[in-house]
C-alpha cells in the first residue's frame, strides 16, 4: 500500500506545475509505501501525473529519506520520466556518487559529509548527525547550480568510507539533491522548488539495506546490524520526527 501527502516548501518560485490525472491536484508530492504489496497499481487504478516545467534555470528538488530507502532507484526511475537514462559521469571517478542522464544531474549529500568514516567513528557520532555533514558548502553550491554556475563537488567514496577529490558539476535543467537532509537547513530548504520524502517501513528498509551495502560496498553483516542499531536514535532525532507528515492522503488503492 502507498499513500502520498503534500510537502509545501518555503517558497515556489519556479514555474512549474503539476498536470494531474484523475483529479489530482498537489503541486508537491510525496510517495509514503508503508508495507509492501503483490498488487500492480496499474492493474488497480493508481494516479499518475506529469511534471511540466519551462524554466529559464535549474528546477531544484530535494529527495530526503533514511539510509536502504531506494532513494537512488526512485530517482532514477524519475529521471527516466524526464528524459534520457541516468548515468556515473563519463571518464570520472568511478566511484561517484552522482547520476547524469539527458536534463537531470542526481548527486547524493553523502558528498557533504565532513567527516570520514573514521573520523565519526572518532567522534562517536553517526552520518545522521548534522554535526558530521557541511551545510555551508551544500548551500553555497546547489546557490550556485540555481544560478546556473558550474561547481567542484566533493564525493564521499561509500567503499572506502574516505572524501575523494571533487568533480566538476555542470547545472543540469532538473537538479535533485538526495540524501538524509536536503530539507534540514534553512538556506537550502529555500532554494527548492519540489521535496520528496520517503516513508519506509523498517523491515523492508533494513533488509534493503543490508543487500547493498553487502553487495556493492563489501560490508559484513554484522557491520551493518550495528549501523543499523547505532543509527536509530540520530534517525528519530534528525530525519524522520522532522520531515513525516501527520496527515497523510491516501493516494493509492
Amino acid at each position: 500500500m502507498a499513500f502520498c501527502s503534500p510537502h509545501t516548501t518555503t517558497s515556489l518560485r519556479s514555474p512549474c506545475t503539476t498536470i494531474p490525472n484523475s483529479g489530482f491536484r498537489q503541486n508537491q508530492v510525496i510517495f509514503f509505501t508503508t508495507r509492501s504489496s503483490r498488487r500492480s497499481n496499474t492493474r488497480h487504478g493508481a494516479r499518475t501525473f506529469q511534471v511540466s516545467c519551462a524554466v529559464e534555470q535549474p528546477i531544484v528538488i530535494g529527495l530526503a529519506a533514511d539510509s536502504g530507502c531506494g532513494k537512488s532507484t526512485f530517482m532514477r526511475r524519475l529521471t527516466s520520466v524526464f528524459g534520457g537514462a541516468a548515468e556515473p559521469p563519463k571518464g570520472g571517478n568511478p566511484d561517484s556518487n552522482t547520476l547524469i542522464s539527458d536534463t537531470t544531474t542526481v548527486i547524493c549529500l553523502d558528498d557533504y559529509h565532513s567527516l570520514d568514516r573514521t573520523g565519526r567513528k572518532e567522534k562517536g557520532v553517526t552520518a545522521l548527525d548534522p554535526k558530521a555533514n557541511d551545510f555551508d558548502l551544500m548551500y553555497e553550491q546547489v546557490k550556485a547550480i540555481k544560478e546556473g554556475k558550474a561547481i567542484e563537488k566533493p564525493i564521499y567514496n561509500h567503499v572506502t568510507g574516505l572524501l575523494d577529490p571533487a568533480e566538476l558539476i555542470q547545472p543540469p535543467k532538473i537538479f535533485v539533491i538526495e540524501g538524509l537532509h536536503p530539507m534540514y537547513d534553512e538556506r537550502v530548504r529555500e532554494l527548492l522548488d519540489f521535496s520528496i520524502y520517503l516513508d519506509i517501513s523498517n523491515e523492508v528498509k533494513f533488509a534493503w539495506k543490508i543487500q547493498r551495502d553487502m553487495a556493492e560496498r563489501g560490508h559484513s553483516l554484522e557491520s551493518i546490524k550495528a549501523s543499523i542499531e547505532a543509527r536509530k536514535p540520530d534517525f528519530d532525532a534528525f530525519i524522520g520526527t522532522a520531515f513525516l507528515p501527520t496527515n497523510h492522503n491516501k493516494c493509492f488503492p
